[in-house]
């Protein structure tokens, strides 16, 4: 039951070709670029016939399997069986209307995009030519070499003998074809994912501080720039907290700097847990963070700030009655205000809680402090 579960959900153990998510939207479009071009090498204009000696029969040597078996090794066996049942059915349509249609080929084919596709992502951790063999191998001899004739001889009569004598040459042909070149595929697609998740770390460190998971300074200040020309043009509130832990550095040197590591890192899940979708907190450097609330007017950022201090100030940093506090300087947004004076005041707010005494909340409105405030 498990194993269902993890089938129709599309959840693979081998996920080393991945490159990319994929959702319904992907999975169809790749579906509709299997189906057609399985059903163009289906036409018996496009498939090689070769005589060999001493068979009196030319040997049809048809594209279409290949195809549906690397339709389901890509995306997975569910959608490899419906791969196959779509090509059979339009190609019989299309190019074998002359013949009587058999239901059973239809679930052969079917058969063949999902073992194909069940041996290779749930059978194997990762890519590699064994798991490429193998899901081929086992399925197009199965397919092929066994299940193919035997329907043939019970329905049309075919010699079965004989008709697996000429598969079993083709088998020797296609399989080492057909991985080769299904390893070249699958490679670059693995390839493709390896330069996608390196893009997508390169994004992470441009974005985002290493230690914390913050956002870091170059971001905060673009994302910043927006969300102040957003509030300026539409007459939003918008307001800005600066923090800088107090007396951090006594942790370093009391504790070592892995303690005090540990101690941003605590802090820096705070600031996450408080902040909204749309806020963003970021680490300035060292121990001074910034966290920017967009559409928050000054009751609303007291709130917050409120919460910070008070959640920074009961955190046991070491489950040893060592606790560390916290001073914020915030401001709102006034009308003439820019990135800079509102990076100012908030600068100035901070300067002031730490002259203070530290572990309070100073807003700085205009060019003066307007309110104190201290949480005890």
């Amino acid at each position: 039951m498990e194993k269902l579960k993890r089938i129709f959900k599309n959840d693979v153990i081998n996920n080393d070709i991945r490159y990319r998510k994929f959702d319904l939207s992907f999975c169809i479009k790749f579906f509709i670029l299997f189906v057609v071009v399985s059903v163009f090498f289906d036409n018996p204009a496009n498939s090689i016939n070769f005589n060999i000696f001493p068979l009196s029969e030319a040997i049809r040597f048809n594209l279409r399997p290949p195809v549906i078996m690397l339709g389901g090794i890509i995306l997975g066996p569910i959608w490899g069986a419906l791969i196959g049942g779509a090509v059979d059915i339009i190609s019989f349509r299309l190019w074998h209307f002359d013949l009587n249609y058999l239901f059973i080929l239809t679930l052969v084919s079917m058969l063949r995009g999902f073992l194909a596709g069940y041996i290779y992502n749930y059978k194997y951790k990762k890519f590699s030519m064994k798991a490429i063999i193998t899901s081929i191998g086992i399925t197009h001899v199965l397919v092929s070499l066994i299940l193919i004739p035997v329907i043939l001889y019970y329905t049309y009569g075919v010699p079965l003998i004989n008709n697996i004598q000429v598969r079993l040459l083709i088998q020797i042909i296609a399989i080492p074809v057909y991985s080769l070149a299904f390893y070249y595929i699958l490679k670059g697609l693995k390839k493709s994912k390896e330069l996608k998740n390196m893009h997508n770390k390169l994004q992470i460190m441009l974005k985002y501080d290493d230690l914390t998971g913050l956002a870091n300074r170059r971001y905060f200040m673009s994302y910043f720039e927006e969300k102040l020309s957003e509030a300026k043009e539409k007459q939003k509130n918008l307001s800005l907290l600066m923090l800088d832990l107090d007396k951090f550095k006594n942790i370093n040197d009391t504790f070592g700097h892995q303690r005090g590591d540990h101690t941003l890192k605590e802090v820096s899940s705070i600031l996450t847990e408080n902040v909204r979708k749309e806020d963003l907190a970021a680490r300035l450097g060292g121990d001074e963070f910034l966290v920017l609330l967009p559409n928050t007017d000054q009751d609303n950022a007291e709130k917050i700030a409120k919460r910070i201090k008070e959640d920074i100030s009961s955190l046991d940093i070491f489950n040893n009655n060592y606790y560390t506090t916290v001073s914020i300087g915030a401001a709102t947004l006034n009308k003439n205000d820019d990135i800079e004076s509102l990076l100012k005041r908030a600068d100035d707010a901070l300067y002031k809680a730490k002259e203070q005494g530290r572990n309070r909340v100073e807003w700085m409105k205009k060019d003066k402090i307007s309110q104190t405030l201290k949480f005890s």
